[in-house]
């Protein structure tokens, strides 16, 4: 009995000892790594800012030093937007090797930046790129028929179709090719999307109308404001089955809506405001009867400060749509909301929008449908 209890004091004595020695190394280990960080050399922490210069911005003609573990950046000729300049700040910040980053424009001093390093210069360079993240022509905030993966639900308040509606839509853009020097950038793509609505005020629920879209595009921009986008579309728009069974007499009534479009819009990006403004002809309309002329203005409101992780958003968008067949009667459409950056679909936004809509319905050959009606929609959009 003894021997056993001499036995159990020595293993927990020796238990002590490992947990003591344990700490012992953890301690070295958190010490190594403090002084390791703040042992780096101005010229190591100058190569972690030109990669990510490279990376995000490897067209603009770039200044850069570091002072103190401050680093100063000067981007010459021009301004970044004040997203493209949160995201530098943010992928710096990163690497947690900065006290402060601060980002200058054009009038460079070099007392602003470093008085005890080297500044350095990087120059512009012409980029090519296959299959770039993202598009340059951003997606319009409240344009119900824009390519983007969408569901909602939307409340009307005239029964034309339905009163409760089950909106979706499944669309990309996607950009083929880009190239980027320092003022112009110039891209190709593609863009498709199927836009439906469903009745779920009916029983059995219905589909009501989908609305089939491609379309191929030229886009440029310059000096990371104007945007434009040069494009040719082809839609068609087809009844749902329930509903024409439900409603027969539409079937007099309908039409084989096919049409193609030339367009073009542009928009201006002014901090946290971008108005656009978009002009379309329709070409080898089906019926042939179909006046050519549209017309799309807006403007898109995104807040410059961010919350929930530094990742979220206030938005604001307003959406016009006026078309001469319709008299050119404008289509409103109103969201407001929140978007959510993600790493995971780089060039991608997650909307949570509330939408309000009023006017000329867009849900193809239903077009002389007038549309009243609030909802709530979440979306990934370019």
């Amino acid at each position: 009995m003894n021997g056993i209890r001499v036995m159990t004091k020595y293993k927990k004595t020796n238990s002590s000892f490992n947990y003591l020695y344990l700490l012992g190394i953890v301690g070295l280990l958190m010490q190594s790594s403090w002084a390791e960080t703040n042992s780096y050399t101005p010229e190591y922490l100058k190569g972690y800012i030109h990669a990510i210069i490279d990376e995000l911005l490897p067209e603009e003609e770039v200044t850069y030093g570091i002072n103190s573990k401050m680093a100063t950046i000067t981007i010459l000729n021009k301004s970044l937007s004040f997203q493209e300049e949160e995201k530098l700040k943010e992928r710096i910040n990163k690497t947690n090797l900065f006290s402060n980053v601060i980002v200058t424009y054009q009038n460079y001093s070099p007392s602003t930046a470093t008085t005890a390093d080297a500044i350095v210069s990087r120059p512009a360079t012409a980029v090519d790129e296959l299959l770039p993240n993202g598009v340059i022509y951003d997606a319009p905030i409240a344009d119900q028929k824009w390519p983007k993966f969408l569901v909602g639900y939307q409340k009307h308040f005239r029964n034309n179709y339905g009163t409760d509606i089950f909106k979706l839509s499944f669309g990309e853009n996607l950009a083929l090719f880009r190239s980027k020097s320092q003022y112009w950038t110039y891209e190709v793509g593609i863009q498709a999307g199927l836009f439906g609505i469903m009745d779920f005020s009916s029983k059995p629920s219905r589909l009501i109308n989908s609305d089939y879209f491609v379309g191929l595009g030229f886009s440029l921009m310059y000096n990371d404001k104007w945007q434009n986008l040069f494009q040719l579309s082809h839609q068609s728009s087809h009844l749902g089955d329930e509903f024409l069974i439900s409603k027969p007499a539409y079937l007099n009534k309908r039409i084989n809506l096919s049409y193609e479009t030339l367009k073009w819009y542009t928009a201006y990006k002014f901090e946290m405001f971008r108005p656009y403004l978009g002009i379309g002809y329709l070409i080898d309309k089906d019926p042939s009867y179909l006046k050519s002329l549209t017309c799309e203005i807006g403007l898109d409101y995104i807040s410059k400060t961010k919350f929930f992780w530094d990742k979220t958003n206030f938005v604001f968008g307003i959406h016009s749509f006026f078309w001469q067949e319709n008299r050119f009667n404008p289509t409103i459409n109103v969201s407001t909301g929140l978007q959510l950056d993600t790493p995971v679909w780089k060039g991608r936004s997650i909307r949570l929008l509330l939408d309000y809509g009023h006017g000329p319905s867009q849900q193809g050959q239903l077009y002389v449908k007038k549309e009243n009606y609030v909802g709530l929609s979440i979306s990934i959009s370019s």
